[in-house]
Parts: C-alpha cells; structure tokens; sequence
C-alpha cells in the first residue's frame, strides 16, 4: 500500500492558537510549578511536529519553539546551580524537589524537534543553533544533574534511577533530608524509560556512547524482569530494583508488585517505548516483540472486533482486582482516580495488522481528523514489518542484542537478586513472590543453568515476598563461590532465574 500522497489534513486551530492554547492550559492554575507542571506542560506537545509533518509548514516548530523556550524560561536554580522545574514534591507537598520523571516527558518532546531539525538540512539552515541549545540543557541540567546527585545506580549489566532523598524550602538556597524520605528507592518502570526515551534522542543526535550505554541498561533491566510462560510476557509496574527498595525487617518490598490495577496507559506507554528502543537495535529482539503481541492479543483481548475489551497483562480484570486500589488511592492520591485495567497497546501497530484494525475502530467516521492522517502517513505507508526503522539502510541489518536465557513459571511474578554483583563482605538479597502458595526451592546453578548446590528450601505463601539473604557461601559456610552464576527459583512446576557476580 502506498499512501505517500495524502489530502490536505484539516487542522482546526493555527499555529498561534495552539501556542497560546498550551500556555494558557487551565491545569497550570493549580499545577503552576513542579512534576505536575511538567506532565500538564507535556499534553498535546506532539502536535506542533504532527502538524509540521502534514503540512510542511514550519510555523508550526516556530509555534513549538517559542513554548519550548517558554516551558525552559519557567525553571528553577538549585543549590548547585543546576536548572529544573522545581515545585511541591509529588508524594509529599509540604517539601519541594524537581523531578526526574517530569523533566524526562518534557525533554524528550523537546528533543523530538532537535532529532527533526539534525535529519533535516533544510531546517537545520533555520533551527541549529536552537537545536544545539536543547541538546545542551538536556546533557547538562539532565543527565549531568541526576547523575551528580548519585541518582543512577550501576550493577553489573543493569542499572536503575533512585529517588532522591533532599529537598528545598521555598528560598531554594539548601538542600535538607527529612525523616522518612523515599530517597534511595527505585523509580517504577515507566520512569526508568522515560529516561531511556531522552537517552534515545541524544544518543540519535549526538552518536554519544554515553548514551547508549545508559539506554541499553535501562531497557535490559526492564527486560530482565519480564515473566514469561505460554509464549508471552508480563512485567509489573514496579519491582525492586536497589537493596533499598526491600525491607528486610519487615519481610517485604517497600511498595507492591504487579501490573497497576487501574491505570492501563502505564503499561501502554511502556509498550511504545520498548518498540522504540527495539527500532534503535537496543536490547529487544523480534521474538521479544511478538511476545508482547501475544500478550496484547491473546491474554489482555476478549478477541471482539466490534466491540474489544480488555483486561491487564496479568489476567485479571476489574472484577477480579484484589491488590488493594482503595488502599492504593489514599496514598497516591495524584494518581488517576478511573478504573482502566487493560487496553490496546497501539505501539505494537507498525508489526501487527490485528492492531491496526482494533485501533482503526477509534475512529469510524472520522477518518479526516489530523490523528488518523498521521496514523496513514507514518503508520499505514508500510505493510506490518518487524523491520527496524533506525537501523540500516532498511531496517532489517543484523542487530545483537544481548542473551536473557528465560526461564518459565506461572506463578513466581517476582524472582531477583539484590544487588547482582555481590558486594565485597557483604550479602546478596534473594528475592521472590509466587501468585500461588507451594514448596519453593533455591539454588545455585553455574552459568548456563546447571545446578551446583541447593541453598534453602521452604514454603512460600499466596502473594507474599520470600526474602532470603544469601552471603555468596555453601550452607554450611565452608566454600565461598566466586565468579559468575544464576540463582534459581523453583515453585509448582516452574521456575525463573537471575544471573549474579560473586
């Protein structure tokens, strides 16, 4: 199907009128400063490159600069001297921080502009020197920020971003730590790729190794959690990820595990980046990609064409929910308040037909709206293609990828060791949480799975964390291991591993 020329898109509103639209959001009353601002300022942002690209007409990225410029004039001077849009912390408005997630969403819709004006010499001629500009407070009051802040944490082949534990008062002029911060534990998995999602563009624009190397782990640990059985995945919206994020006096993680019982676009948005990365040559492959169709469409469709519905990744509908979402409201009340458990996970439409139709059915009778001819031009000018948009000359030059060896289980949900690297003298936490109860069995295997020792055996109860502390030796305590092996989880048949360095 060729569709490269298409009919004039009409577009309601001007240039002018979307810019004064964005700063004149009604959100911003209420949310004038902080992560709030951040992800109001980043609604519809897309529109001045979508209408761009429909129309070639470039008062649209002048529209879109002059809100750039306005969004970066609205930020805040830290202690350091960084730049950041700092406001009411989002899970405690008595104290005051900027975000890492929100200054993620704004950047990487920023830099989308910068990525159209370096592929193009045309507009470079007009916009280089701005796009420069974005690139440089991206690199400076980005990454060269939260990393100086001790916000990125190294393990092995993974990594992870960590809250950070200071905050400011209204003068900004000193960092203070209050008591019960949630410095230190990790990010959800939505937020690690928003990060992966900046990293993409500069690394796209700069070619910078640097990059590259954040983005791959990012997306490797992301993956490195995925469950898999019957040929599909699933992940949770949060896992732990730092030693921090379990409590080991209590016997639990610090937050819950699983998909998000209520809010789908998480899970969504998630799907829409790991396509991106995959289109980069990052971390996935196409078998990963069909699985994840697999789960779209096997697990989460009821298979209706006429009338879909959808439950979350993890089988479970709304009326079958028991994670506790009243307790969840109370205390993350800036969450959306609606019941949304699955949907249509849109980003896997450049492989899948069966996508695009379901998607198709959002628009019946309104097949001239600026959305559906952007869907026509950069989606339905291809067939379905597991070919890589940014990589080769036609997307299909081999790629590789690094190695997860999967193992399958229906019921463990959660299986890793914390950290992967053993820390000298120090102890490794072994971690998992099984859907259903039964006799759980720990091992130690060598490095391509064949098992060496066993290290505990025990019960593990119906969605409950069984932790266990592991100091790298036999348990006797008589042989210490040292080298690179996988720590296996066995339970009802099943079972899952996690590589470690000791």
């Amino acid at each position: 199907m060729n569709l490269q020329s298409q009919e004039p898109a009409k577009i309601n509103t001007t240039p002018s009128a979307l810019y004064e639209s964005m700063i004149g959001n009604p959100a911003f009353v209420k949310n004038a400063k902080g992560e709030d601002f951040c992800w109001n300022a980043r609604v519809n942002m897309d529109l001045f490159i979508t209408y761009y690209n429909l129309t070639k007409n470039t008062e649209w990225l002048d529209a879109g600069v002059k809100y750039y410029d306005w969004l970066l004039a609205r930020r805040d001077i830290d202690p350091e001297g960084y730049k950041g849009w700092i406001g009411p912390y989002e899970f405690d408005k008595r104290y005051i921080q900027d975000a890492l997630v929100g200054e993620a969403v704004v950047l990487t819709a920023i830099l989308d502009f910068s990525v159209l004006v370096n592929e193009d010499p045309a507009l470079k001629s007009k916009y280089a020197e701005k796009s420069k500009e974005y690139v440089a407070t991206a690199d400076r009051d980005f990454f060269d920020k939260w990393d100086k802040r001790g916000c990125w944490v190294d393990d092995g082949p993974y990594g992870a971003y960590i809250e950070f534990n200071k905050y400011l008062k209204p003068d900004l002029k000193e960092w203070f730590i209050p008591t019960g911060s949630r410095g230190g534990t990790s990010h959800p998995f939505n937020k690690q790729m928003e990060v992966g999602q900046v990293a993409l563009r500069l690394y796209k624009i700069t070619g910078l190794k640097k990059y590259k190397d954040r983005t791959e782990k990012i997306y490797f640990t992301a993956k490195s959690h995925f469950q898999y059985f019957d040929n599909h995945y699933g992940w949770n919206y949060k896992d732990p990820l730092v030693p921090a994020d379990v409590d080991l006096a209590r016997g639990d993680t610090r937050h819950w595990c699983d998909v998000h019982m209520w809010w789908a676009q998480y899970q969504a948005g998630e799907v829409s980046k790991i396509v991106e990365a995959y289109n980069y040559g990052i971390v996935f492959n196409k078998e990963d990609i069909q699985r994840i169709i697999n789960t779209n469409l096997k697990v989460m469709w009821n298979g209706d064409k006429v009338k879909p519905v959808y439950i979350n990744s993890n089988g479970k509908g709304a009326a079958h929910d028991t994670t506790g979402r009243a307790g969840f409201l109370k205390g993350n009340g800036h969450s959306n308040p609606f019941y949304d458990a699955g949907d249509l996970w849109t980003g896997l439409m450049q492989f899948d037909q069966t996508i695009r139709d379901l998607y198709e059915l959002r628009f019946r009778g309104n097949t001239e709206s600026p959305r559906y001819l952007a869907y026509k031009k950069t989606v339905l000018v291809n067939p379905p293609s597991f070919d890589r948009k940014f990589v080769g000359a036609n997307g299909r030059s081999p790629v590789k990828v690094p190695v997860i060896k999967f193992t399958e289980s229906k019921d463990l949900y959660l299986a890793v060791a914390l950290p992967s690297v053993m820390p000298k003298d120090g102890k490794t936490i072994l971690i998992c949480k099984s859907r259903n109860p039964g006799d759980l069995q720990i091992d130690l295997c060598s490095k391509d799975g064949k098992k060496i020792i066993n290290l505990k055996n025990d019960t593990a109860g119906k969605e409950r964390c069984f932790i266990f502390t592991w100091d790298g030796k036999d348990p006797s305590g008589k042989k210490t291991f040292k080298g690179d092996y996988r720590i296996r989880w066995s339970i009802n048949g099943g079972c899952r591993e996690w590589p470690v360095h000791i």
